[in-house]
């Protein structure tokens, strides 16, 4: 899987120091928000930031990093030209150096990546293997006992898509019991479900009844706030069927796994909102889609055209490359940080809620579909494909 991000970084480091750097402990950083003012990385100018990196001969009494190892921002832009990504500008803000990338071109690459990892990703889930199981005294009805199982589907997922970047995986057990440690391979431990109200472990409710109270919930949520209707045949029941099993697994998964979870059971005032949200954004996504498909076959829009006959320089919004660069392309390194035995699903709910804010602020500001900004489909539908590959960890 190509992990754009990641790479510039190693890329960025790597020049500035000749080595390619600790990821988790980089001094580089991507930003994530204000990109138009404070542009898509930084890092510090300062010679005690990067004292690690300094020889014995540097001046430690020189603060500008830059300077001492004889760089500047025309050394970057130039260097950066044979990157993937490419910087474009570079500012110096207080103590720090912003580096802006080049959208015109990024765009393109980012998307085109986007697409290869998204395919990547599908094939890899379609073809893995169940390193994961759940404790055999934990597997019940209770909801905890559903926690658990949501948990075990998610690491044999995560995994799957880790794999070449792990050791070999032994044989990992999910229990919700903390003394249930079991000698061979590696115990995963799952917080239980507590009910917010009683701030007990919920011991009534099933996880059955839990997904049909969430199904109940969220059919009304999509009538009365998104304007679906309710239908009588098969694939609506499918709908609201798979709806309500995804927001469950969201909402179970969105803690920390060894931390508890609390539910709040009532229907009126209950969590699965954020999940409906994202899950409802990729319903939108797959309309805007499959209307635009229509209007193709009707003569209303000509047929999307090859990527790289599309002028990407129509893109101006701030939205836009925000989805492009810190979601289409960023998803990888959000799925590749999830190591060890992939018992962090919580970060990629997190990362799914973000997008799913970004998208449907963007979408509010413009309509794909109308105003003659057909051509800002190849984008909808690379944001659908990260969407659907990072929900398909948790729910397929």
């Amino acid at each position: 899987m190509n992990d754009l991000l990641t790479e510039f970084t190693r890329n960025l480091n790597n020049f500035l120091t000749g080595r390619d750097g600790d990821d988790k402990g980089t001094l580089i950083k991507a930003h994530s928000s204000n990109l138009q003012a404070l542009g898509d990385f930084s890092f510090p100018n300062t010679i005690t930031a990067w004292h690690e990196y300094m020889n014995e001969e540097a001046d430690l009494n020189n603060s500008n990093f830059l300077t001492c190892v004889k760089k500047d921002a025309a050394d970057i832009i130039n260097a950066s030209s044979k990157w993937k990504l490419s910087v474009r500008n570079v500012k110096f803000i207080n103590d720090r150096v912003h580096l802006f990338i080049d959208r015109r071109t990024a765009i393109r690459v980012c998307l085109e990546c986007c697409t290869a990892n998204n395919h990547w990703i599908i094939q890899k889930l379609n073809n893995k293997q169940n390193v994961a199981c759940i404790d055999p005294s934990c597997d019940g009805a209770s909801i905890t006992s559903l926690r658990v199982k949501s948990l075990v589907h998610a690491i044999n997922s995560l995994v799957a898509i880790n794999s070449g970047n792990l050791p070999e995986t032994s044989r990992i057990v999910v229990t919700s019991k903390s003394s249930n440690m079991c000698g061979a391979g590696q115990t995963v431990l799952c917080g239980p479900v507590l009910n917010a109200n009683t701030n007990v472990k919920e011991s009534i409710l099933s996880g059955e009844d839990f997904i049909k109270l969430r199904q109940n919930e969220l059919m009304l949520i999509a009538h009365h706030k998104y304007g679906l209707r309710a239908g009588t045949g098969d694939n609506w029941r499918d709908f609201i069927a798979h709806l309500g099993h995804s927001a469950v697994t969201f909402e179970l998964l969105q803690i920390q796994p060894s931390s508890a979870v609390k539910i709040n059971f009532d229907v009126s005032t209950g969590c699965s909102k954020g999940a409906a949200f994202i899950l409802y954004n990729c319903a939108r996504l797959e309309t805007i889609i499959r209307t635009f498909n229509e209007r193709v076959v009707d003569g209303t829009y000509p047929p999307l055209p090859q990527i790289a006959n599309i002028d990407f320089s129509l893109l101006t919004q701030e939205e836009e490359w925000a989805l492009v660069l810190r979601y289409a392309a960023g998803a990888a390194g959000a799925a590749g940080a999830l190591a060890g035995c992939g018992a962090r699903p919580h970060t990629l709910c997190a990362f799914l809620s973000a997008m799913a804010r970004l998208l449907s602020q963007y979408y509010r500001k413009t309509r794909i579909l109308t105003a003659s900004r057909y051509f800002c489909y190849t984008l909808p539908l690379s944001i659908n494909e990260t969407l659907t590959s990072k929900t398909h960890y948790l729910t397929k």
